[in-house]
């Protein structure tokens, strides 16, 4: 492994990780990439031999949570500890960073990688895939378009849920998306919002969270935003398996089950989270 050189992600590696997501069916755009960069400059990196590119990850801090993603190795410099190497680089720097859990989703092939790191199961993450069909439901007059002003109330509201305060990048999603941003009130509380953004093709729905006394505000969230989305597009989203209120939902909306991956964990476990109310992650990529 001497011959491997880690060294920071720079703009110009942003086509780099677009081929290789591309390469691993990843529905990554451009633009998505750049977003992530942009979060956690320093946290993400790229790995080279001989000056060519071989390999990247990125990670993200949210206070004394962070996240690692985006790990692909080229094909041909697999399974010779160029992952693992990328993998430690991350953890150094969210571990020196002051955080103490780190978590991930784990493509279960590669899950072992993880585990000899350190990294705990928690549960499986679904994903589902549908095709937009506009018109079909009723929406609820409890959503309303979600304000910028609000979105340390959305923050703080989100926390009880995702375990840790992710006001930055809820910020960066509103104001990339702002016509795929909404909330949902009940006696002038919220009790849900959701965020969708443009993917390679289609869109991903999330983060979604609702406190989960409230299911009807979820069906109205995602409703509401089905009914934004162009006709025909590809939706996407990724559910707790834990969130059995997600899953009926979405099957009955016709959505499919893909594909699934592992969430894991490194640390301390989260004790003030709550799968219950995730009914979509806002993507592996960054929980």
């Amino acid at each position: 492994m001497s011959n491997v050189f880690i060294r920071l992600f720079s703009e110009s590696d942003i086509e780099f990780v677009y081929k290789s997501c591309m390469s691993e069916n990843w529905n990554h755009s451009p633009r998505t990439i750049e977003r992530l960069f942009n979060y956690e400059q320093n946290g993400c990196f790229v790995a080279e031999i001989n000056g060519k590119r071989v390999g990247h990850i990125f990670s993200i801090r949210y206070g004394k949570v962070g996240w690692i993603s985006l790990l692909i190795i080229d094909k041909e410099h697999r399974r010779s500890g160029i992952g693992t190497l990328l993998m430690k680089h991350a953890m150094s720097y969210l571990l020196n960073s002051g955080v103490e859990t780190i978590k991930l989703e784990a493509v279960p092939e590669i899950a072992d990688l993880y585990h000899k790191l350190g990294f705990i199961d928690e549960f499986d993450s679904l994903r589902f895939a549908g095709i937009n069909k506009k018109g079909n439901y009723s929406t609820n007059s409890n959503v309303a378009p979600l304000r910028k002003n609000e979105i340390e109330k959305i923050a703080k509201f989100d926390s009880r849920y995702f375990g840790a305060n992710r006001t930055r990048v809820l910020y960066q999603l509103n104001e990339d998306y702002p016509e795929l941003c909404f909330t949902s009130h009940m006696n002038s509380q919220i009790v849900g919002y959701v965020m969708c953004y443009e993917l390679e093709t289609g869109y991903r729905i999330g983060p979604w969270v609702c406190n989960p006394n409230y299911p009807l505000g979820a069906r109205g969230l995602i409703l509401q935003c089905m009914e934004t989305i162009r006709d025909n597009a590809n939706l996407y989203v990724g559910v707790p398996a834990l969130n059995y209120q997600a899953v009926k939902l979405l099957q009955g909306l016709d959505f499919r089950l893909y594909s699934k991956s592992i969430r894991m964990y490194f640390g301390k476990k989260l004790k003030n989270e709550n799968p219950m109310g995730i009914f979509s992650i806002g993507g592996p990529e960054n929980g």
